[in-house]
Order: structure tokens, then C-alpha cells, then sequence
């Protein structure tokens, strides 16, 4: 008789798990068929704001800059080219700044990498208007061809259809004191002497609008990319298109999400 009313509660059981299961499937298809038509109508409005938004490419700051504080201090390229870093690579310009050393092992590679996935993306928005410039916290061993060797290690070429991407060296203490003025130290000393600190930081801006940010290489790739867009757009519709494209990615993940459970 136990047995029996046992085995008769464990299937009452089961039913109504079995009913609440479908229940909430069902529930779930139905929020998944709402939030896809509201981010539909969402994607038409933020398609049209783009589309409204001018093309015109922002006035020169004329005032103060932040560049202002940045040494136009001496430099040499993987080329072998003599530059001046203000002036040859950041004046008027949307560029995106990276310390280094080849000798690095750690959070170097990583950052590369990073930086060559944001220069292909990047440079499908901003074309031939940005720079990217990697700087050597190792200049007394980083030659102009120890940098050459490094960067076809690490699979960087010279690619018309892509940003010019400048690897340089220098002298340490200019180069040092540049890093200082860029923002990329800490305040204590014995941290800020670990070179590998100031590797997974990506400092950029565009000199012309006056607008600079830096943010750490680890952070969440689409999110990182559309902050970097953000602040280095050259006319309205660049910079708000680049917050549609990561709404539409968050959303296509998201659905992704629902459909897998």
C-alpha cells in the first residue's frame, strides 16, 4: 500500500514538473519573440538617428589640448625613419598609443594581438585617419631591427588597406617621461618600475577634438572597441553608429543565450 501511494506521488511529481518545464519554454520562446520584435523597431529608430546624423567632420580645437603636455621628443621607427612624436604622429590626428618591449613574455603578446584585431576592425571605420603607435619601454635593447624582427614575429605588416601601424624606439629617458605625461604610471614607485604594469594599456584620442581616454586591453573586446570609437569619431554618425553596432551585438548574444536554454 506504500509502495503503491509512493510510486503514484513520485509521478504527480513528475507531471508537474514535466507542466512547469513546458511552462516556462513556452514563457521564455514568448519574452524571446517580444524582446526580438521591441530590438527590431529599436534597430530601425537607431538606424534613422544614424542616418540623420552629419557626416561632417568635427572643428579643430584651437584652444588648449590635452597634447599640449605631450614632448615632442625624438624618435625612430621600424624603418629607420627619424620622427618627432607630436609632431609626425599625433598632431591633427585619431591615433591609438601602446607601450612595449620585444623581450616581453607576459602581457605583451597578449596586447599585440589585441591591437591587430582592433586595427582591422578600426580601420574598416576610420580608414587611413588613424594611427596606431607602439612605444618600447626597452630602448636601449629595442633597435629599430630588433622592433622589424618582433613584428613579423608577431604577424604586423606594412598593409595599405589597413592603419599604418609604427613601432619606435628612442632614448629611455625621454621616452620615460612621455609615458608620465600620457597618464600611464603608478603613483608607487617600486609598481611603477615593473615594466609589465604599462603593457596592456591602450592610451587614445583624437588631437584634433581634444578628446583622450585609456583603457585596459583585458576589458570586453566589443565594448572596448565601441569606447574607442566613441572617443576618437570624427563626425557624429562615426561616433554613434559605433553604439548601435555594440547594442546589435549584445542583443545578438543575449538571443543567443535564450535560444541555448
Amino acid at each position: 500500500m506504500k509502495l503503491a501511494l509512493l510510486k503514484k506521488a513520485s509521478c504527480c511529481a513528475l507531471s508537474l514538473s514535466m507542466l512547469w518545464t513546458a511552462g516556462c519554454q513556452q514563457q521564455q520562446a514568448g519574452l524571446g519573440s517580444q524582446d526580438s520584435a521591441i530590438q527590431t523597431e529599436l534597430d530601425k529608430k537607431n538606424a534613422a538617428r544614424v542616418a540623420s546624423l552629419s557626416t561632417d567632420t568635427y572643428e579643430t580645437v584651437m584652444n588648449a589640448r590635452v597634447s599640449d603636455r605631450f614632448p615632442d621628443i625624438d624618435l625612430i621607427d621600424h624603418r629607420g625613419r627619424d620622427l618627432q612624436f607630436y609632431t609626425d604622429l599625433i598632431e591633427d590626428r585619431a591615433v591609438c598609443i601602446v607601450y612595449f618591449y620585444t623581450r616581453c613574455v607576459g602581457s605583451c603578446p597578449i596586447t599585440t594581438q589585441v591591437v591587430k584585431k582592433l586595427r582591422k576592425d578600426l580601420g574598416e571605420v576610420f580608414g587611413d585617419e588613424l594611427l596606431f603607435v607602439s612605444l618600447t619601454l626597452e630602448p636601449e635593447v629595442d633597435s629599430p631591427e630588433e622592433l622589424q624582427t618582433y613584428m613579423k614575429i608577431q604577424g604586423i605588416e606594412d598593409d595599405e588597406n589597413l592603419p599604418d601601424w609604427i613601432y619606435a624606439t628612442g632614448n629611455f629617458e625621454e621616452l620615460d617621461a612621455l609615458r608620465k605625461n600620457l597618464g600611464i604610471y603608478d603613483l608607487d614607485p617600486i609598481i611603477d618600475a615593473d615594466k609589465t604594469e604599462h603593457a596592456a594599456i591602450l592610451t587614445f584620442g583624437n588631437d584634433r577634438t581634444d578628446r583622450w581616454a585609456a583603457l585596459p586591453v583585458g576589458m570586453e573586446y566589443e565594448q572596448l572597441k565601441s569606447a574607442m570609437i566613441r572617443i576618437m569619431g570624427n563626425n557624429p554618425r562615426q561616433r554613434f553608429a559605433s553604439r548601435v553596432q555594440y547594442r546589435e551585438e549584445m542583443m545578438k548574444r543575449f538571443q543567443e543565450s535564450v535560444a541555448k536554454n
